[in-house]
């Protein structure tokens, strides 16, 4: 019988201190599947690419190796990560690290119903709440890697799992992440439960990748916010997926649902 060399977590880890009290008006963004920081290179555009950010979504993120000092020592942004599963042989552990200016108010974390198969490991979602410079209103930011290797029944049922977040918040919201939305019907899906929410998608320009079957599995979805900006970070290659810079600019009053 095979024998995965995976663990299960399912913990939070809250790593580094926030450098500012409150989220806003202009809040800039990161999102990356960081791919474990396996490639060369990683290391020199996280530096780069998170230098000026308020708000940095990872998946795939990696925990117990030389780059931990990045977080543990970081007096800019408060680091949080949802770990799914720890690899037995080396001792990493990987999940979902969400890195914050501002320290989160709230905080949750979920684990995946259902399983990768092979592997045996599950995906994670980490839901973060700030306060905003805006009176009275938090912004809530939910960062997800939805499952991959399965039917559109349990790719549905996490992806509902990720929705159900949302429900409690009457704010401003960020939805992020690598949603494995490589083909139509699950992109379809995505698009009804997000209409339901009143989120929007960020558009930008994209360059296709043949890995992805040529579909985008990276997607931010914000409410209560206006798009100032929004990039493809192309030309860096230190991962299997491009980051994505985003600008974001509080409004003065949020979308209800």
């Amino acid at each position: 019988m095979f024998k995965s060399r995976f663990s299960p977590i399912e913990s939070l880890k809250t790593m580094g201190s926030a450098s500012k009290q409150l989220m806003g008006p202009d809040i800039e963004v990161l999102l990356w599947n960081v791919f474990k920081c396996k490639k060369k290179g990683w290391q020199e555009d996280f530096k780069t690419l998170t230098r000026d950010k308020d708000l940095i979504l990872l998946q795939e993120a990696i925990l117990n190796t030389p780059f931990d000092s990045h977080f543990n020592k970081s007096l800019q942004h408060q680091w949080m990560m949802a770990r799914s599963f720890k690899n037995l042989k080396t001792n990493i552990e990987t999940g979902v690290k969400t890195g914050s200016t501002v320290a989160a108010e709230k905080h949750y974390f979920s684990v995946s119903k259902y399983s990768e198969p092979i592997s045996n490991t599950k995906k994670m979602l980490l839901a973060t709440v700030y306060p905003l410079f805006a009176p009275e209103q938090s912004l809530l930011v939910v960062n997800s890697h939805l499952i991959n290797f399965v039917s559109f029944a349990k790719f549905k049922s996490h992806l509902d799992q990720v929705f159900q977040t949302l429900e409690e918040h009457d704010g401003p919201i960020v939805l992020a992440g690598d949603f494995n939305t490589w083909n139509g019907r699950r992109l379809k899906y995505f698009n009804q439960l997000a209409t339901m929410f009143a989120l929007q998608e960020v558009e930008m320009l994209r360059k296709p990748k043949l890995s992805h079957l040529f579909r985008h599995l990276d997607h931010i979805y914000c409410r209560g916010l206006e798009v100032v900006d929004a990039h493809v970070h192309t030309h860096i290659h230190s991962s299997d997926h491009y980051p994505i810079s985003l600008s974001l600019r509080t409004v003065s009053k949020a979308i209800k649902v």
